[in-house]
């Protein structure tokens, strides 16, 4: 009787520390709003300075991220000739998805990575509940309202937060997939009865290995799966001049290309990551293939290489003209020109180390 008493005062005295936590970070919690007026380049905004708040006509969103800021809200409105963006910013990072929390995820069983349509009840301002239990923590997928003539609107993004045996809490998240900067953003919030899509676009993945022969592989075990080349992103690393991609250029690289999962193959283990939470849903082994191990991944293209500039590109590119006058190169040639260096082939990375670490395991 003793020792129960005993644990059940540790449980108590742990639920009170969390919930302490969760109440300090909720009261200190920053949050601020910036916007930019009638602008007519949706393809430069994440990367010219915002109005308003903590932005203070200096900063651009990316540097806002950049400085700790996280996403929690985005309005596009139509304006005159161009759009208004609002940003909703907070310092507290919507997603919250502990460690031990994922490495529970790796010990339940396999993930069952096909399509669930499930009714959302109990919505609240940031959270819902779906009557399906036992599902990982950092599962996703989308919320869709459907309009009485049939036609149908993705409301929100959403994530698994808890799971018990037969019902699970969602939280809500901003809808990022296939970024769409020149189409107005709806107001439409979730209501109960509208549909979560769970594990929405799991079947397409990015496929990151070390050699040819893991990459062949993994495509064989799951056939059921579209894997984009990773030739692809391979080249997009090479656009953007990043031979090292961090969690932030893979996430928003798979998003854009409304990718569900991630599958990142790190010796005798397979690790299914899912592109929205950038969780560790699953840990699966595979055979382990001692070849030659390729940085930053296989691909076929070469000479993968990385710039000394920013990629806000922007303010260089004004600071180059004003210097350089009448200059005829493009822009790429006055950015880049001869300061591109081969980063790809440094030979103190080593694939198995960097991608562990990526992974936090």
């Amino acid at each position: 009787m003793r020792t129960t008493n005993i644990m059940l005062t540790k449980k108590i005295k742990l639920l009170l520390i969390c919930l302490s936590i969760f109440m300090t970070q909720s009261l200190f919690a920053q949050t601020t709003i910036c916007h930019k007026k009638e602008w007519t380049k949706p393809s430069t905004i994440e990367f010219i300075s915002l109005d308003g708040g903590k932005c203070e006509g200096q900063y651009s969103l990316n540097q806002m991220k950049k400085k700790g800021w996280f996403v929690k809200d985005i309005k596009i409105n139509t304006s005159g000739q161009g759009l208004d963006y609002i940003y909703y910013l907070t310092d507290i990072d919507p997603i919250n998805i502990r460690k031990d929390q994922v490495a529970n995820n790796m010990r339940l069983e396999k993930i069952d990575l096909h399509q669930t349509l499930l009714k959302v009840t109990q919505v609240t301002q940031e959270t819902a509940i779906i009557n399906m239990g036992n599902l990982k923590i950092g599962q996703s997928g989308i919320i869709e309202h459907t309009y009485k003539d049939g036609n149908q609107i993705i409301v929100s993004s959403a994530y698994v937060m808890e799971s018990n045996k037969s019902t699970s809490k969602i939280k809500f998240i901003p809808f990022l997939d296939l970024k769409q900067n020149a189409i107005p953003t709806s107001n439409r919030t979730v209501e109960n009865g509208d549909k979560f899509l769970l594990n929405y676009l799991y079947d397409f993945s990015l496929l990151i290995t070390p050699n040819n022969a893991s990459f062949k592989l993994v495509r064989k075990k799951f056939r059921d799966n579209a894997f984009l080349h990773s030739d692809v992103f391979g080249a997009y690393l090479k656009f953007i001049y990043r031979p090292l991609p961090t969690k932030e250029i893979i996430q928003d690289f798979a998003l854009s290309q409304n990718m569900g999962t991630v599958f990142i193959v790190l010796e005798s283990s397979l690790y299914v990551v899912d592109t929205r939470t950038f969780t560790i849903l699953d840990k699966r082994p595979i055979k382990y293939i001692s070849s030659e191990k390729q940085m930053p991944f296989y691909t076929r293209v070469e000479e993968i290489k990385t710039s000394l500039l920013t990629e806000d590109y922007t303010k260089w590119i004004e600071l180059a003209k004003k210097y350089l006058g009448d200059d005829t190169r493009t822009e790429d040639e006055i950015i880049y020109g001869d300061l591109a260096t081969d980063k790809a082939k440094d030979p103190k990375l080593d694939y198995t180390e960097y991608y562990k670490k990526l992974l936090g395991v």
